[in-house]
């Protein structure tokens, strides 16, 4: 449904440009290196104020294994977002020109080690889809958010259209061949097999064929491959638009798409230009500086909404509009859920001073009804618009200054991959330095946060994606897809 009456009209917001930095990342903040950086408080309404040790329990006090990348696609010039196609082995990254192109990852199933091995990684070489015909580029617009509905039958993207107004809307995707239901069995050991990996060895071995890839494995293993599916494709006559949100401005406008554990969709909107002065986060009236709720299930939308409201929202039955989630976000650019436990992880690129992580427990709610503060708060100093601060805001649970080497903050993922070593470690990193770094914190006490190892390249950093098997990918502006593995 278009926000087009008084409730749900809003305004643009307009980001400081750090200079020298070229826009090639949509709706990252590129913030002023002008304005004093200040140290953050670790009190969440006032600045230096002491604060009581809170007993974090027992478990590891600190992060003992670093990661390395190694590249597995490139080519995706001005990447703006990255995500995981659920249970199809691919990996779909927008562009901000406005195309979506897809890397298949070949996979086998190893029942002896009980995960999935990477064979090899296959980039489609023509875009999936383009939006570019309907996309605005000026500033930090362009195709900006990615993600699919539980099913991945539906495509949810959002984007800038050429009038300025950020879309979110849907698609159908098909696959000539649907997925198996489960691991396909082992076929019958060939007598004269071939061997596609040097180091195969060339007897005694079992070879599965699929439509692109023939794996060869040690007859002594239990390995089954996982077959490669057909190019998907997603019907252009499919389209839905879910939300018109007129603005001004053209940067600022984070987009962020996550479908969470609920079923629901979440979508990240940036604050207008004047959100400071005239504390637009804060307005419930408005969908600016917020994380929005909804329900895109067709079956529960009406015949004049094209989505549904989930009853549980803040605002569901009165007191603002429906659709918002969490409230006082500066530029919500990256969050996401940790897939053990539902918890949520904002990345807020922040003003011109100091970027923050929240972290929003799922006991707790999980961000519903939250207030990140902004413009009351940047980071955990005073924000320009400090007068009349609640005492109900969330304190971050980390912040990084956007004035020096470090900046946006690029969030990422928990960590629930293969690496015991990592497990529970928020990933996440910042545009400005390309540095991927990892905060360990337990009961919401920061016991570990730091680099830890791989570096994506000065002003490159875009974002990550996590795989079905919750291992961690990123993508940079330049276009290079790197695989996060234990170095």
């Amino acid at each position: 449904m278009a926000l087009t009456n008084e409730r749900r009209r809003s305004s643009g917001t307009l980001f400081r440009a750090l200079a020298g930095v070229l826009t090639v990342v949509v709706g990252i903040a590129v913030v002023s290196c002008s304005s004093p950086t200040k140290s953050s408080s670790n009190d969440p309404n006032g600045a230096g104020a002491a604060t009581t040790a809170v007993d974090a329990g027992a478990g590891p006090t600190s992060i003992t294994k670093t990661f390395r990348t190694i590249e597995v696609a490139k080519g995706f010039d001005k990447a703006s977002n990255i995500v995981s196609r659920p249970m199809r082995n691919q990996l779909w990254v927008t562009l901000r020109t406005g195309a979506v192109r897809v890397i298949e990852i070949e996979t086998a199933w190893s029942l002896e080690l009980g995960q999935t091995q990477r064979n090899g990684f296959r980039s489609y070489p023509n875009p999936i889809f383009d939006l570019s015909g309907d996309i605005s580029t000026e500033g930090e617009r362009g195709l900006l958010g990615i993600t699919f509905s539980t099913d991945a039958r539906t495509l949810f993207l959002s984007y800038v259209n050429k009038k300025g107004e950020f879309i979110v809307a849907s698609w159908i995707v098909t696959d000539p061949v649907p997925p198996p239901v489960t691991v396909p069995p082992t076929t019958t050991p060939s007598p004269s097999p071939t061997p596609t990996d040097p180091g195969a060895p060339p007897t005694s071995s079992t070879t599965s064929t699929t439509r692109a890839t023939t794996t060869t494995i040690p007859a002594t293993t239990t390995t089954q491959t996982i077959p490669v599916l057909p190019d998907p494709i997603v019907d252009p006559a499919s389209k839905r638009v879910l939300l018109t949100i007129p603005r001004e401005g053209t940067t600022n406008y984070s987009g962020q798409l996550t479908l969470g554990r609920d079923g629901y969709l979440y979508i990240g909107v940036g604050d207008s230009p004047n959100g400071s002065a005239d504390k637009t986060a804060q307005n419930p009236e408005s969908l600016l500086g917020k994380i929005l709720r909804i329900d895109p299930s067709g079956e529960k939308a009406s015949s004049t909404d094209p989505y549904a409201i989930p009853p549980s929202n803040p605002f569901a039955k009165s007191g603002g509009s429906p659709q918002i989630w969490t409230i006082g976000a500066q530029n919500p650019l990256r969050f996401s859920f940790d897939r053990a436990n539902g918890n949520m992880w904002v990345a807020d690129a922040g003003h011109s001073q100091f970027g923050e992580i929240d972290y929003l427990p799922a006991a707790k709610g999980g961000g519903a009804g939250d207030n990140l503060g902004w413009p009351f708060k940047e980071g955990k100093e005073a924000g320009p618009s400090s007068s009349g601060t609640p005492s109900s805001l969330v304190a971050p649970i980390a912040v990084s200054p956007t004035t020096s080497r470090d900046c946006p903050i690029i969030g990422g993922f928990v960590y629930r991959g293969s690496v015991t070593e990592l497990q529970s470690v928020y990933i996440y990193g910042d545009f400005c330095s390309g540095t991927v770094k990892g905060l360990l914190q337990r009961k919401g006490v920061v016991l570990d946060d730091k680099a830890i190892g791989p570096q994506a390249g000065t002003k490159s950093l875009v974002a990550f994606a996590e795989d079905n098997q919750g291992e961690l990918y990123l993508v940079t502006a330049s276009g290079s897809v790197q695989r996060l593995v234990a170095a």
